[in-house]
């Protein structure tokens, strides 16, 4: 309802409950495509380590693993990890697609605002994901049908709740816990960087 947008009185209604939030955007600025903040050149040797520590793959504790030499294993754990870090790149580009939609969605002047500056942060993380990814693998994995199906939800409810809820509480919640086990027990030494940042600029919207 684009009308509702023009409103004259409703320009004069912008809450201040975010503007702690707006105000420390520039605090946490980061760009993928700088090297100074992150360097996607920096080598990792897919065929030689595991991205994460076996303990973390669980196929590597079942009988597929007694038939595996162990480059077989190393392979099939960082293809575990890639389809991990590819369901994270998937995550993010659900969570863009959300807050671009709650910016025609949400008639306060603040929480539109807070929307718009979601959605870029959010588009700055698919694009790192999509440079690691591309670095490591060349390309990402497909979604798996339980996290597309549930962001297909999320981004497409009309109830506005229903977003908020679902993104950036129970999403946003599980993508911490994932961000910071990865962060911890990665051994490729450009994943925590990269983790980190994102972090930074969840934690702000889990905040929201």
């Amino acid at each position: 309802d684009f009308a509702a947008m023009i409103e004259v009185g409703r320009y004069g209604t912008r809450t201040a409950a975010f503007d702690a939030i707006f105000s420390a955007t520039e605090d946490h600025f980061w760009d993928p495509q700088d090297a100074r903040y992150i360097d996607f050149a920096q080598g990792f040797d897919l065929a030689e380590d595991t991205m994460l520590p076996g303990e973390m793959i669980v196929e590597l504790h079942s009988a597929v693993a007694d038939r595996l030499v162990e480059g077989q294993k190393i392979r099939l754990a960082n293809q575990n990890a890639r389809f991990m870090i590819s369901s994270i790149l998937h995550g993010e580009q659900g969570a863009l697609s959300l807050s671009a939609r709650l910016c025609q969605l949400l008639r306060e002047p603040g929480a539109q605002e807070y929307a718009a500056n979601q959605a870029r942060e959010e588009a700055r993380h698919v694009a790192g994901f999509s440079r690691y990814i591309a670095a490591r693998w060349g390309a990402p994995l497909r979604s798996g049908a339980t996290l597309a199906s549930l962001l297909d939800e999320v981004v497409r409810a009309p109830e506005v709740y229903k977003k908020l809820v679902g993104m950036q509480m129970l999403i946003e919640g599980l993508a911490m816990g994932a961000f910071a086990t990865i962060h911890s027990r990665t051994h490729d030494p450009v994943l925590p960087r990269l983790i980190q940042l994102v972090m930074t600029d969840e934690a702000f919207h889990h905040r929201f």
